[in-house]
């Protein structure tokens, strides 16, 4: 009888041991996905900055996705902090990557697309200005050549060939200099 206590015993500790190795290597799992979380938030938090710093755009959360009041608001702004600002006064910062995995990917879900608008604005905004722009050049160059054709003409008295002349002049000066330049740079 005890030969088969003892055997009921020693298959016991022998489950306990299996077990207890099957409790390291999932341990160990988790460790290294734990790891390897961190990597990827560092990595993801470093991409998303060069971005957001460059736009230098703010965007407003909703105060579901922190369980704070609807008059709190809160906003991620381009260095990746998180201002939580509540009704009484109280103002609380975090960085992004300072939040657990599933808030961070509920933050960049309803960040993104706002994000993405404004840079669809912004770009509309900036086109809008460089035409503008380009218009006004073009035109104050109208009046810079009547003005020099002006000049050319009081100067010579031929303006037709002091113009062509000084056209011609400057445009051989122009690219035998780009001509020098660019065998500098290939050099």
């Amino acid at each position: 009888m005890m030969a088969s206590n003892s055997e009921a015993e020693i298959k016991e500790f022998d489950e306990v041991l299996k077990s207890t190795d099957l409790l390291v290597d999932e341990s160990v799992q988790i460790y290294e996905l734990e790891s390897e979380k961190g990597n990827v938030i560092d990595e993801l938090y470093n991409s998303l900055k060069v971005i957001t710093e460059f736009l230098g755009f703010s965007v407003e959360l909703s105060p579901k996705i922190f369980n704070e009041d609807e008059s709190t608001k809160i906003t991620l702004t381009p260095s990746l902090e998180i201002v939580i600002k509540k009704s009484n006064g109280k103002v609380e910062e975090k960085r992004l990557d300072e939040f657990s995995t599933k808030k961070i990917a509920e933050i960049l879900k309803n960040s993104i697309l706002p994000i993405i608008e404004l840079c669809k604005n912004e770009k509309i905004v900036q086109n809008k200005n460089i035409t503008f722009l380009k218009s006004i050049t073009t035109k104050l160059g109208k009046i810079e050549k009547i003005n020099s054709d002006k000049d050319v003409e009081g100067k010579t008295g031929n303006s037709l060939t002091a113009k062509s002349s000084n056209i011609l002049k400057q445009n051989l000066e122009n690219s035998s200099t780009t001509e020098s330049n660019l065998s500098n740079e290939v050099a």
